[in-house]
């Protein structure tokens, strides 16, 4: 089945282009200058060139040959639709005034008739094959009759009819030969093209595919410009179509990660992926070799959807894990709370059996308690992320988190030391995230000494929030599963709630860490990577 792609056959047959006016002008020059010195000679007596015999007879066709040559010239620049006659008039009257010269210097024996060679290529050049043979076939036939005529009338002429047999299947083979040649040549010319239009259609079938990729496609050359950047990319990278785009002004730090790879022992991997700017983003270089320059290919891959579709999975199934421990788990619990009430209210107990009432409350109030943190997990309403200043906004939340009883003001100590404390973020997610911080670090920090909330910039330019206490800390176990869902050290705990805290997190591309801090303390790390966070990064969403 025939495709846009494939080749059609080439003709069998090779017609000669209409539009080869150039071969028909180079001609004409030839032409002109062969007359022009055959014309000459006619004024030197004798000829250093050429042995004349009939001197009145060569000077009058010179002459015509001169003339015929500026007709030709004139005829070629102004009639441009003839191309055909054109050819075969100048084919014929250049074989008759050719045999007419050599016949008027003394006939075969002058040499004169190796110039029709040269006419029957000419026309084996621009007409088809079967006209170069007839051109052929009639100046061998002007040769043999030429021959003739000075057999029978000139006394000492020298020439033979082997000189004139030999010529005439020059001419033959001549306008044979130049003919295959000239299919072979139009054959080729015909391949490279067809071959020439494969490629454009190949060309612009690749660029339309890449310009409607959902994959972002930057192409780089050996200095790193930009040879090439789709759609998808320059709405990723927030670039204006309409002006001409620079990886090292545009995105210095996409730059500054293509650098780090061609530095890293990764750079001979075909395909090393990087998250840089935002978690939704992620940045794949690959090398590449063509005719000995070397490029780079850059790709770009929005995976918000697939954390979101990831999250929404998560969120659908602990939704049902809750809808059955609401239906299995509350009810009963519920129960119990109310008959250990019942009881206690009774007040004919002793002390040992209303301690057992308190026990039966404080559980059940946790068990309580960690079924609505699992609600909250499964509800995950959607992320409105919102440009938050840390600067002006943290002063506010530990005012008010102070105003809840939970701890003083002079109990926070807040450190400001990042240039830029701009930051996308869901407001009430940080609310509640910094809450819960704050929360453990009051109930397991040091009362006498201030909790200290610091706002910096990493090394790799990204914002982080730091809320650390100076209290016992951790061990190293306990920081790698702090996170874990329903893991606590604490009896009075649900264990959900650094996990929720990490998912928060996640819903807003960031990440959270612990660490023992300097004060042996425990130290938590919000990191941002969020675009608003690097200010060489802004261009990258």
């Amino acid at each position: 089945m025939p495709t846009l792609t494939s080749n059609p056959p080439l003709s069998e047959g090779y017609r000669a282009r209409s539009t080869n006016w150039i071969s028909v002008r180079l001609l004409n020059i030839y032409r002109l200058g062969l007359a022009s010195i055959f014309f000459a000679q006619s004024f030197v007596s004798p000829s250093p060139l050429i042995n004349i015999v009939h001197l009145s007879l060569y000077s009058w066709v010179s002459f015509a040959f001169l003339a015929l040559s500026l007709v030709w010239i004139v005829a070629a620049s102004i009639e441009r639709r003839g191309f055909h006659r054109q050819v075969h008039l100048q084919i014929y009257g250049d074989t008759i005034i050719i045999i007419l010269l050599m016949h008027a210097c003394g006939g075969i024996s002058s040499g004169l008739g190796m110039l029709l060679i040269i006419s029957v290529a000419i026309s084996g050049l621009l007409t088809e094959q079967t006209l170069a043979i007839l051109f052929a076939s009639l100046a061998s036939l002007g040769l043999l009759a030429e021959h003739i005529y000075s057999v029978m009338n000139i006394p000492v002429y020298t020439g033979t009819s082997t000189q004139v047999g030999i010529l005439g299947a020059s001419l033959i083979a001549t306008a044979i030969v130049t003919h295959k040649l000239v299919m072979r040549v139009r054959s080729s010319e015909q391949l490279i093209q067809q071959r020439e239009r494969d490629i454009a259609l190949l060309s612009a079938l690749n660029q339309e595919i890449i310009e409607n990729m959902q994959a972002g496609v930057i192409v780089l050359n050996r200095n790193d410009q930009i040879r090439h950047i789709n759609r998808a990319a320059l709405q990723m990278l927030h670039l204006d179509r309409d002006k001409p785009a620079s990886l090292q002004r545009d995105c210095p730090g996409l730059h500054s990660t293509l650098d780090s790879w061609r530095n890293s022992s990764a750079y001979e991997s075909p395909f090393i992926p990087y998250i840089t700017g935002s978690d939704d983003l992620q940045i794949s270089f690959r090398g590449l070799q063509s005719a000995g320059q070397p490029s780079t290919m850059i790709f770009l891959n929005d995976i918000s959807s697939i954390r979101a579709s990831m999250q929404q999975a998560k969120l659908a199934s602990l939704g049902h894990l809750t809808a059955s421990i609401a239906h299995e788990i509350r009810n009963p619990l519920g129960a119990i709370s109310y008959a250990a009430e019942l009881l206690n209210e009774s007040g004919k107990f002793e002390e040992a059996d209303q301690r057992m009432l308190e026990i039966i409350n404080q559980h059940t109030l946790r068990i309580n308690h960690i079924i609505e943190d699992i609600l909250k997990i499964s509800r995950g309403s959607a992320t409105t992320k919102e440009p938050i200043e840390l600067d002006t906004w943290l002063p506010e939340f530990i005012d008010d988190f102070c105003q809840s009883g939970l701890a003083s003001a002079e109990s926070f100590s807040l450190e400001i030391e990042a240039e830029h404390t701009g930051m996308l973020f869901d407001a009430g997610h940080l609310g509640q995230i910094l809450t819960n911080l704050c929360s453990n670090a009051c109930l397991h920090g040091d009362a006498d000494k201030p909790i200290s909330i610091s706002v910096f910039a990493d090394s790799s330019h990204s914002l982080c929030i730091e809320v650390a206490d100076q209290g016992p800390g951790m061990s190293g176990d306990i920081l790698d599963q702090v996170f874990e869902p329903f893991y606590t050290t604490s009896h009075q705990g649900s264990g959900l709630g650094l996990y929720i805290v990490a998912q928060l997190c996640e819903l807003n591309n960031a990440s959270i860490s612990a660490r023992i801090n300097e004060y042996n303390g425990a130290s938590f790390t919000l990191r941002m990577t969020s675009p608003a966070t690097r200010p060489d990064l802004q261009k990258i969403p």
